[in-house]
């Protein structure tokens, strides 16, 4: 819903819809960290994630991992950023990536995120009931 007013930030927790991902395979909502909008090229670069040749910004979650904070392990290559592999995010599309690289199914597995299926960012966290549950960050 808030797709409708305010367009994705890279940094920003992403919902979308997964019907039209042919790696998902069935439609639901996903939630992920919208790391790639149309015209930005994607690289890993263990533990950094790089967008358009810099290391990506906009999100303490990105430090986090670059720094391999805690229980950030950093961003792993893989799939559709494997190692050495840049991407460009296309017209119409997105690219999300899970917090924790590592033990996360995400754009590396799957791909692209259709535009068309951006539903807006999250607003609050129900679900697990752990340290993440309350307002979305």
């Amino acid at each position: 819903f808030s797709n409708n007013f305010f367009r994705p930030k890279v940094g920003e927790g992403f919902v979308f819809r997964t019907g039209n991902i042919a790696g998902i395979g069935q439609d639901q909502y996903y939630i992920k960290r919208l790391v790639g909008t149309p015209g930005d090229t994607l690289q890993v670069k263990e533990p950094v994630l790089y967008r358009n040749g810099s290391p990506i910004t906009g999100a303490e979650a990105f430090d986090l991992n670059a720094n391999r904070t805690g229980l950030y392990r950093g961003y792993q290559a893989s799939g559709h950023l494997a190692v050495g592999d840049t991407v460009t995010v296309g017209d119409d599309q997105f690219f999300a990536l899970g917090d924790n690289s590592y033990n996360s199914a995400d754009g590396r597995v799957w791909g692209f995120v259709p535009a068309k299926d951006a539903v807006g960012r999250p607003l609050f966290i129900y679900f697990p009931f752990t340290k993440r549950w309350g307002p979305a960050r």
